[in-house]
């Protein structure tokens, strides 16, 4: 009898460690700060309209990359990803530290106006042009490189929305990248993964669309920005 309880609580406890090793609260935001950089010395921050990339191998890839080589799978990026991306971060951003951020129809102004070429600009050249057109000490700009929906009801999934970008804060002045911000995340069930139940429940216990899923991603990063 001894023997057998003993060998049941072994099978339990190998049980428990496969259980541990497959599941986990998933890391969807990931930050990285200039050293020595203080948000209390930021002064007025535009955003600006996001753009289409590939998925970065460093921080500043896609930031350096000439407009005409930010290559993009059509099918992982759905229509009207960018644009939706940008009205999240700026009412989110207003909402949070409003009269340190430019009003947007004056940075999409400057944006419009300002001429941008194709094999020559970059997003941080584009960026800081816009910048100080618009009077910004400070841009908010990103890229996005997955924005797949679901497929099927928030209550039933064949397929969950996936959606991955990055978030910028580029220093005008300087060119300099003084904080990122990156969001990935492909929504699981919660049998898939018991340890982010409160994460499931907080969000409705449901399967989101790919909207809700990057204003959460916004949402979070906006959480952990340092102004």
């Amino acid at each position: 009898m001894r023997r057998r309880w003993v060998w049941t609580m072994g099978l339990l406890g190998v049980a428990v460690g496969l259980l541990w090793q497959g599941c986990s609260t998933p890391t969807r935001v990931t930050t990285i700060s200039q050293a020595g950089f203080s948000g209390s010395r930021v002064g007025k921050v535009g955003v600006m309209p996001f753009f289409t990339g590939r998925h970065p191998s460093n921080v500043n890839e896609n930031l350096n990359c000439t407009l005409c080589t930010l290559a993009f799978d059509p099918e992982s990026v759905g229509t009207g990803a960018a644009s939706t991306l940008t009205r999240y971060v700026y009412e989110l951003v207003y909402a949070r530290f409003q009269d340190r951020v430019l009003p947007q129809d004056g940075v999409m102004a400057s944006y419009d106006a300002i001429p941008q070429d194709q094999e020559r600009d970059t997003p941080l050249t584009v960026a800081r042009r816009v910048g100080q057109a618009s009077g910004a000490d400070y841009m908010l700009l990103g890229t996005v490189w997955r924005y797949r929906e679901r497929s099927g009801s928030s209550s039933s999934s064949r397929s969950p929305s996936s959606v991955a970008f990055d978030l910028y804060l580029v220093d005008v002045r300087k060119g300099e990248t003084v904080w990122m911000a990156n969001f990935e995340e492909t929504q699981r069930s919660l049998t898939d993964n018991i340890w982010d139940a409160d994460t499931f429940f907080s969000r409705g216990a449901k399967w989101l669309s790919a909207n809700e899923l990057a204003r959460y991603g916004v949402e979070e990063i906006v959480k952990q920005m340092p102004l």
